[in-house]
């Protein structure tokens, strides 16, 4: 039975869309404020919500499965990588434990506030939600929402009614286990709409206070505790002999970001940030990114035309997202600060040959408008 509010809803036609994501890095609620601003902007009569669904559910177990998770992938990423691969089953599953998890406290949100469509940005409040459609308990449709370039079981489940993918090789993976290919669309990874607009370098480095002549290497290490992996990078960096200025952006940990100004911001040509919300100026202003292969961060380098080194990423997910790249000799993996400051030179004294290539090669990937297409298909579902 409908609570007063959905029945409100429903008698006065407001469209309403949930979308859900968590907090296991920061790409999975990135890309659902990136399909919320977009549906934002092609539907401003809806009212969408963003949330993260395990704080929702409870913000002690958000807090400790996060600390957790980076525990397992700064100390134990092997273990990880066996976890991912061990879990990840062939034939889509239902009615396992996970699919219960949060089941009566998401059931009230959506009788509370009656969405046309649940949208999901991290597999498992997709899978609940398409667990409560089965079960009868719901008849909001349910879209999933991959944002990696490869596929974990966790992803299907066969109450989901749409799936949004980022590449034609992610449709395939989906097809051969199984699934219909009229609910499958190849949509991109949302990136913020942003990325969707033409910026100038000489402009963007004026507005973020940067010399315009000077080459601007920025590197994006994301959260998940990889400080010592950052230090890595800037003591490479301080290394190299030639002008240059080195943006970091080291996200929300105010101590992770205190803790590398204290070892190089004696060093005038590295400038640090904590999160920014105007990362479309930075990658513009920038002729080289050094960062992990965050699946999100890389679609907005693609979208910026930005030359990429991937140091270190994380296992499964993202050495997913690294080969995929280098497949399409869009990126240059490295494995050690050697092959960093090597490949950082090459790009900056090699601009005509290496840096064009890498650029043109990225560009390919890209698919700025993502999340306005996501946006699109989700709208399509909906009326």
């Amino acid at each position: 039975m409908l609570s007063i509010s959905a029945r409100h809803a429903q008698t006065y036609g407001k469209t309403r869309v949930l979308i859900l994501g968590a907090a296991y890095g920061a790409g999975h609620l990135q890309a659902g404020l990136a399909l919320q601003a977009a549906l934002a902007h092609i539907r401003p009569e809806w009212e969408v919500k963003t949330c993260n669904f395990v704080e929702m559910v409870s913000p002690a177990f958000d807090v400790f499965s996060r600390e957790f998770y980076l525990f397992m992938v700064r100390h134990f990423p092997l273990c990880y990588q066996w976890f991912y691969h061990l879990t990840d089953a062939v034939k889509p599953r239902k009615g396992y434990l996970l699919d219960r998890f949060g089941c009566r406290r998401l059931q009230g949100f959506v009788d509370e506030f009656g969405p046309r469509v649940v949208v999901a940005t991290f597999p498992t409040p997709g899978r609940v939600a398409a667990t409560l459609k089965l079960e009868g308990k719901s008849r909001v449709p349910v879209v999933m929402v991959i944002t990696d370039h490869t596929v974990h079981s966790e992803w299907i489940h066969p109450g989901v009614d749409l799936y949004l993918v980022p590449d034609e090789g992610v449709r395939e993976m989906l097809l051969k286990r199984g699934i219909s290919s009229h609910i499958i669309r190849v949509s991109g990874i949302p990136i913020r709409p942003g990325f969707a607009d033409n910026l100038n370098q000489t402009a963007a480095r004026r507005r973020l206070g940067l010399e315009e002549t000077v080459p601007v290497i920025l590197v994006v290490g994301g959260g998940n505790g990889r400080v010592a992996v950052m230090e890595e990078i800037c003591a490479g960096l301080q290394q190299l002999r030639l002008a240059v200025q080195v943006v970091v952006i080291v996200g929300k940990d105010i101590t992770y970001r205190a803790r590398l100004c204290s070892k190089f911001e004696a060093d005038p040509r590295f400038h640090f940030y904590g999160f920014v919300d105007n990362m479309a100026e930075f990658m513009t202003a920038a002729d080289v990114l050094i960062t992990k292969a965050g699946a999100l961060t890389l679609a907005e380098a693609a979208s910026a035309g930005l030359p990429v080194i991937i140091y270190r990423c994380l296992p499964a997910q993202e050495e997913a997202n690294a080969l995929y790249y280098a497949q399409h000799r869009a990126a240059l993996r490295v494995r050690n600060q050697e092959e960093l400051l090597l490949s950082v030179e090459k790009i900056l004294l090699d601009r005509d040959e290496l840096a064009a290539s890498l650029s043109a090669a990225i560009r390919k990937l890209a698919r700025p408008r993502a999340a306005f297409d996501a946006a699109a298909a989700i709208a399509e579902l909906v009326e």
